[in-house]
């Protein structure tokens, strides 16, 4: 029987959010005064690391900023018995002489507690630089809640953080094989999972049966379905669920132009097309990999996988 993939790379995490906080008008001061405080600063929406891969935290008072500045790009990302962790959303605040890495890259190799406060920083970030505006009237608005949401000053309207629901799935079909797909813009040889993101009034269930048919024409048996596990993809703003599922046809026939191949892999030919370097699986931070690794039954060598 299937069991929940566990400790998925950018799922793990230690620290609480603290969401108690956000609302504190003085969280702000209370955290930047306090020699408790570690800041994670972003550059372009990369982290700093060191060489051993653990993120470079630094306390508030060695940044170039005043405290205004800082406030306004501040991020409250949690809070345990020992620190408050905050994330600066500022490139040039003095930090050099690190590593900058992204969170694609590095994910998977950080601890537990790094990288689930790095994949929240990621993800305000990135909701932030496309939400600086009110969408009813256009105004620019401010940062509120500690970095978890934007308020316009003339309509008092406040946006949250808002994410994507997408279900990615391992269809087997009855001899064993597992359905990979190629999307048109990937290079030739990466192929991976199927996937996509789910419509709107729709379950996630009936976007992994619309999904599969519309890349590949095999359809799907609702009943075989088995949730796997979920996680935030932060690239944009995706909350990957996992399922592996039953095929109940096995005959090819893409339906729309967003992929280029799609095929059965037995795991005998999915080793030796890894081994030849003619298929490139997908990398470890993913929740694909998992999945593929999960049909595999061992550890996948992380030769097999895209740089």
């Amino acid at each position: 029987m299937d069991t929940l993939m566990s400790e998925l790379p950018l799922a793990r995490f230690t620290v609480e959010r603290a969401a108690q906080l956000r609302s504190n008008p003085e969280w702000f001061e209370q955290a930047w005064a306090s020699d408790n405080t570690r800041v994670l600063v972003l550059h372009e929406r990369n982290i700093p690391v060191t060489d051993e891969l653990s993120i470079v935290w630094v306390k508030p008072w060695s940044l170039k900023m005043t405290p205004s500045q800082a406030k306004e790009a501040a991020l409250l990302l949690g809070a345990d018995s020992d620190h408050t962790y905050l994330a600066i959303m500022k490139d040039e605040v003095g930090l050099s002489d690190v590593n900058w890495a992204s969170l694609r890259d590095v994910g998977s190799q950080l601890s537990a507690t790094d990288v689930g406060l790095a994949t929240a920083a990621v993800a305000l970030t990135t909701w932030h630089d496309g939400h600086q505006f009110c969408p009813r009237c256009g105004q620019a608005t401010a940062i509120a809640m500690a970095g978890w949401s934007r308020l316009c000053p003339q309509d008092e309207i406040e946006q949250y953080p808002r994410t994507e629901p997408a279900m990615i799935v391992a269809v087997e079909d009855l001899a064993g094989r597992i359905l990979l797909g190629r999307r048109l813009e990937w290079p030739e040889g990466w192929l991976s999972t199927l996937a996509g993101f789910v419509e709107a009034g729709e379950s996630c269930e009936a976007a992994v049966i619309r999904e599969v048919f519309e890349e590949s024409g095999i359809h799907v048996d609702l009943q075989s379905l088995k949730y796997m596990g979920s996680q935030p993809w932060p690239f944009p703003a995706s909350l990957m669920l996992a399922y592996r599922a039953v095929a109940t046809s096995t005959e090819v026939d893409m339906q729309d132009d967003e992929m280029t191949e799609v095929q059965w892999f037995t795991r005998e030919a999915l080793a030796a097309a890894c081994t030849s370097e003619t298929l490139k699986l997908p990398s470890p931070v993913s929740i694909a990999f998992r999945l593929i690794q999960s049909w595999y039954g061992e550890d996948i060598p992380i030769q097999w996988c895209r740089n």
